[in-house]
C-alpha cells in the first residue's frame, strides 16, 4: 500500500511517498530520514488520490522509483508548493519523531 507523508523538517515541508508498513514511525523511516540529517520532524498522511491529484505524474513517478517496501521517495522538496496543496483538513494525525 502506498502512503503519502507531508513532513515538517527544520527547512520545512516536503512530500514524501512509501510502502512501509508502519508509517513514518518505524525504524525504517527515521533512520532513512537521519541518514539525510533529518533527525526531528513531524509528519502528516495525507491521501494517496490527493497527493497524485496535486502532483499528476509526478507522484507516479516517485511511487514507480520505490525499490523496497522498505523505501521513501521524495515528491516535492519545495515547501511553498507543498505547504500550498494540501489544506490541514487533508492532513491525518501528526507523528512527532526527535
Amino acid at each position: 500500500m502506498v502512503r503519502a507523508y507531508v513532513v515538517f523538517t527544520g527547512t520545512g515541508p516536503i512530500l514524501l511517498v512509501t510502502k512501509l508498513d508502519t508509517g513514518m514511525q518505524g525504524e525504517d523511516a527515521t533512520q532513512h530520514l537521519a541518514n539525510k540529517g533529518i533527525k526531528k520532524f513531524i509528519a502528516y498522511e495525507v491521501s494517496q488520490e490527493k497527493a497524485e491529484e496535486h502532483y499528476g505524474m509526478r507522484f507516479t513517478a516517485a511511487v514507480n522509483r520505490l525499490a523496497s517496501d522498505k523505501d521513501l521517495r521524495v515528491v516535492d522538496v519545495d515547501g511553498h508548493t507543498v505547504f500550498a496543496r494540501f489544506s490541514f483538513a487533508e492532513m491525518g494525525e501528526p507523528v512527532y519523531v526527535e
